[in-house]
């Protein structure tokens, strides 16, 4: 049976990581039109750091992320399970539930909701990705899809969350705990169209498709509002109106070019300028062995969204110069174990003046992240659950806010239907003063209880 692409495919409920992707999930964007399909245990617990990380959550994988759920009906842009989970890791959208088309077999509604809470430990290291509040709803979100025709698709997502907000003001290298934000890629307190997008195609006739609207960017992996946002992730996630072109073989072989207009100018220039990026990855998803491997360019880093708001925050809302980023991933799945890898890098210097090398420089930093994680899988008490472990790295990066290594250790239960339950532990080690940084190490344990529905 041939499974029809809902390009719902990419709800997002939510890594350094990304779990690796067994098989083509059943809830995937493309999807059987007329049947609901359900998530396969392991995939639902591929790395919990995705079930943790916001429960079924957040991330697209394929090979590197996380569960998803459901999809369907109407007509084709379908293909094969394959083609689903490329397509929604394209998206970052594994881990969230995908709609359903029912309403007069065209229109379907999915949604859920995590909500961090016990935050224990330091409280005021303010790292860009961490999330301080006590009790915080990190993603309330509700996705609905559209069969069109044959050919024609239509993805929205409305989101609510409050985790931790800056304090800070921009204008002006400053401490990085006057800055320090859960992130700069989701609106904070305000009920958000966080996607929506339109895509055309149909994979029963070609493998290619174009994709407009606002939409994650094909650039790494990783998963959306996780417990705590990964390094990589800091460096690497862009959410933009954008357009894009993109091909999925059956072989697995993918690959994108997409095209957006950043959010802050160039210093000298009244206009934001145009920023574009492409992607490549090979994916053979599969429960007993998967695996995929891809890498990602972009023309100027200041396309992700927590690099902006770091420079904008720095310079007083303008960047001196462009700066080039390369992204590699690369994860692995067999039985109930899972490890991935993921890696960011600036190709060429900051100015100075958007990004300082240690304090009171006058060259800029070429930062670089990095981040591995290992996970696996089980049953017990009749219960899926998954246990974690990561190490994360970063260079010159301190004025983007991130420590310069983190251990990560979590737990995931579904302890009913629907109902995931996770621990997570981090410890980081923040840059020296002499880099920017404070020179101290920092400990959060945070408690996420995440449910959804759809």
């Amino acid at each position: 049976m041939k499974i029809k692409l809902v390009v719902a495919s990419m709800s997002l409920l939510g890594l350094v990581s990304c779990p690796v992707f067994a098989a083509a999930t059943s809830s995937d964007s493309m999807s059987m039109p007329t049947s609901t399909t359900s998530t396969k245990k392991h995939h639902r617990h591929h790395h919990k750091h995705h079930k943790s990380h916001a429960m079924m959550q957040q991330n697209t994988v394929v090979v590197m992320q996380d569960t998803a759920t459901g999809a369907a009906e109407a007509a084709p842009i379908a293909a094969t399970s394959l083609t689903t989970s490329v397509f929604q890791q394209m998206n970052q959208s594994m881990g969230r539930t995908v709609p359903m088309p029912e309403w007069f077999n065209r229109i379907g509604f999915s949604g859920g909701m995590n909500v961090d809470a016990i935050k224990w430990g330091t409280r005021n290291a303010n790292f860009e990705g961490e999330n301080y509040q006590r009790v915080a709803l990190n993603d309330v979100y509700l996705n609905t899809t559209a069969n069109v025709n044959d050919w024609t698709r239509g993805f929205l997502s409305l989101s609510y969350s409050n985790p931790s907000n800056p304090t800070g003001l921009t204008g002006g290298i400053a401490p990085r705990n006057q800055y320090g934000q859960y992130s700069a890629v989701y609106t904070y307190n305000n009920l958000d169209l966080e996607q929506g997008y339109v895509t055309i195609g149909n994979f029963d006739v070609m493998p290619v498709f174009l994709q407009l609207g606002k939409q994650y960017s094909d650039f790494s992996r990783y998963q959306i509002h996780p417990i705590t946002r990964s390094l990589t992730q800091v460096l690497s996630e862009s959410l933009q109106t954008s357009a894009k072109v993109g091909f999925i073989l059956p072989v697995g072989l993918n690959g994108s070019v997409y095209v957006f207009d950043n959010s802050i100018p160039k210093s000298g220039n009244t206009q934001t300028g145009t920023n574009w990026g492409a992607a490549l990855g090979f994916d053979h998803p599969d429960d007993q062995l998967g695996y995929n491997l891809g890498v990602g360019w972009m023309a100027n880093m200041i396309g992700a969204n927590d690099v902006s708001y770091a420079v904008s925050s720095n310079d007083g809302g303008i960047y001196q110069n462009n700066v080039t980023a390369f992204a590699a991933y690369a994860g692995i799945n067999s039985g109930p174990f899972n490890a991935n890898a993921t890696y960011t890098t600036a190709l060429n210097n900051f100015s100075s003046a958007d990004v300082p090398k240690f304090v009171g420089a006058t060259q800029g930093a070429k930062p670089w992240a990095a981040g591995i994680q290992a996970g696996y899988d089980f049953n017990y008490w009749e219960k899926n659950q998954n246990v974690y472990l990561g190490y994360q790295a970063s260079s010159r990066a301190a004025y983007l806010f991130i420590p310069t290594n983190r251990w990560q250790v979590g737990y995931n239960v579904d302890f009913w239907k629907n109902t995931n339950f996770g621990l997570e532990y981090d410890h980081d080690t923040d840059y020296k003063t002499a880099q920017g940084g404070k020179g101290q190490n920092a400990n959060l344990l945070s408690f996420r209880a995440g449910v959804k529905f759809g």
